[in-house]
């Protein structure tokens, strides 16, 4: 019996650090609009109908010199800190990048003094840190809010 509690311990664990996958398939691809830190969207819930909810990413994603990076300690250093023009529209900066609603794009310091108009462009696919819970927006257990 000591074995099966443990078992189902590391399960139940493992569950809650294992990276989220394909937020964006259930949700309405043009319903995910990103706002400064902010993603909102459109998720189906349990019954297939659609949810809005909206989620604060500086509890997900982080800066790292210039790129994007999971933050699932929501320690930082917080990319909306450090990140301007943020949008999950790809940008016309000549990138040839483009993988629908579920890529945001931001231009963030790289840490090496240049000026805030040569900060390089950092691209994260939110699909590696959003999950939908039922409708709700989530990241790393930080649930988001209905809209």
């Amino acid at each position: 019996m000591g074995s099966i509690f443990f078992t189902a311990v590391a399960l139940a664990l493992g569950a809650a650090a294992a990276p989220a996958v394909d937020f964006a398939g259930s949700c309405e691809p043009n319903s995910i609009k990103i706002s400064s830190t902010t993603v909102q969207a459109n998720c189906k819930n349990i019954f297939g109908q659609y949810a809005c909810s909206k989620l604060d990413l500086n509890r997900c994603i982080k800066n790292n010199y210039g790129r994007l990076a999971a933050d699932p300690t929501g320690a930082g250093p917080h990319f909306g800190d450090q990140c301007v023009k943020c949008t999950n529209t790809k940008p016309d900066s000549g990138l040839v990048v483009d993988g629908g609603p579920s890529l945001m794009y931001c231009a963030c310091n790289p840490g090496t003094g240049v000026a805030q108009g040569s900060w390089p462009t950092a691209i994260i696919d939110l699909n590696t840190v959003i999950d939908n819970n039922n409708g709700l927006m989530e990241c790393y257990g930080v649930k988001g809010t209905a809209c």
